[in-house]
């Protein structure tokens, strides 16, 4: 008996594997006859969908498809028409909305957004950003509360997709909210939203907290809308030292010459922080004028501001390579040191050392009082470096010789100042 319970046993549960297995193998050959017959639909549906989004004429997507269009085909011509919207721009972008309109995919995706299931809750909202309907904008913002981040964070994204006031509101709403939302996440969207983005921020900005205007700041700076500068320079004399460094460094994005005087004076701002995004703006201007201040700024006693001033001097083409040249000659050794370290980075030392073979003897001799002067300053390291590596053999001697004959201690190394 207990011999044939074994038996039975083992029976049934070969008989639940191999029914197992088949399940599994026939699911499987399903699955590859369904993706195979897609695959031959696509291959159909493909140029008549691309037909419709190239066409500028009053004919809908049904008028290019196969009718009656079967659910499969239906299907099809959404995914074809999701992964061309991901790419499209301008005429073609709206005449893929309205595909989607048309075929019913955005009131499809506005039900799957009520899931009761996160996940496609999410997938929702993507598709819904893809769709860019303006149908979806009041389902997106109730998603823009959904408990689940991920689906937040989707729906703000298809709200920055949409564009139009109405989507970008809520996003700078969420600017305020930092205990749901990530500001720089949120900041990116509105970046990419562009103009749409700054006339919300400009209009909402008397509403913004104090860290909601700091990531402000920054979407008005990095899309580079010239709107913004009235309030970018208002906010150089804000009380909050923060507000004024951040936008400091957003006019220096944006480029108006107009806010120069303004950068001049936050050069010397109380705080350190607002002269070294103030320095760092007036490099982008790239406005001669600055020349004399953006000097006094490196005798900075911080070395993010003597940094920033030296290269905003160097990227000020010549006048500011001449004036970092007379800076060697500063009484102030911060600005000595930053001189040369900044005439290293823009290969300007090099141009020098290069001259001390020329075969012009006035080029020769600029040259060697220029390298005097640096190894005066104990800043050698380069000159090391080049009397070693350098190509022509005519500098590595002459590089040598000056650094072998050099009055007094000479040693490598050390900027002379404190840390950051």
């Amino acid at each position: 008996m207990r011999q044939a319970l074994i038996l039975a046993i083992l029976w049934w549960s070969g008989g639940v594997l191999a029914a197992l297995t088949l399940l599994i193998v026939v699911n499987k050959a399903i699955r590859e006859m369904r993706g195979a017959f897609d695959r031959r639909r696509r291959v159909i549906l493909g140029p008549l969908v691309e037909r419709y989004v190239s066409e500028t004429g009053p004919r809908s997507i049904h008028d290019h498809l196969p009718q009656p269009l079967r659910r499969r085909d239906r299907r099809l011509a959404e995914a074809i028409l999701l992964e061309t919207a991901r790419t499209a721009g301008g005429a073609m972008r709206e005449r893929i909305t309205a595909a989607f309109e048309s075929l019913g995919s955005v009131r499809a995706a506005i039900r799957a957004a009520g899931s009761g299931r996160w996940w496609r809750r999410a997938e929702a909202a993507e598709s819904l950003g893809l769709m860019r309907s303006r149908l979806a904008v009041d389902p997106l913002i109730r998603l823009m509360d959904d408990p689940a981040g991920e689906v937040r964070f989707r729906a703000a994204r298809a709200l920055g997709m949409i564009r139009g006031g109405t989507s970008i509101r809520p996003l700078v709403r969420a600017l305020a909210d930092p205990s749901r939302w990530s500001a720089i996440r949120v900041a990116e969207i509105l970046i990419g939203a562009g103009d749409e983005a700054v006339d919300e921020l400009l209009a909402a900005w008397p509403e913004l907290p104090p860290p909601a205007r700091l990531s402000a700041l920054e979407v008005l700076g990095r899309t580079r809308s010239r709107k913004a500068v009235p309030l970018l320079r208002d906010n150089l004399r804000d009380a909050n030292a923060d507000i004024r460094a951040r936008a400091a460094h957003a006019l220096g994005l944006v480029g108006d010459a107009g806010a120069l005087d303004d950068l001049l004076a936050a050069l010397r701002d109380p705080e350190w922080p607002v002269r070294a995004m103030a320095a760092k703006a007036l490099g982008r201007l790239a406005d001669g004028r600055a020349v004399a201040t953006l000097c006094e700024a490196l005798k900075d006693r911080q070395w993010w501001v003597r940094a920033n001033a030296g290269e905003a001097l160097r990227n000020l083409g010549p006048e500011g390579r001449d004036a970092l040249i007379r800076m060697l000659d500063a009484d102030d050794t911060y600005a000595r040191h930053q001189a040369v370290e900044q005439l290293e980075q823009g290969r300007i030392l090099d141009g020098y050392i290069a001259d001390l073979v020329s075969p012009e003897a006035a080029r020769r001799e600029a040259a060697l009082q220029f390298v005097r002067k640096i190894i005066s300053l104990k800043r050698v390291d380069r000159l090391t470096q080049m009397a070693v590596e350098n190509t022509q053999e005519g500098v590595r001697r002459a590089l040598g010789a000056i650094l072998g004959g050099a009055a007094g201690p000479v040693r490598s190394g050390g900027t002379g100042g404190e840390g950051s």
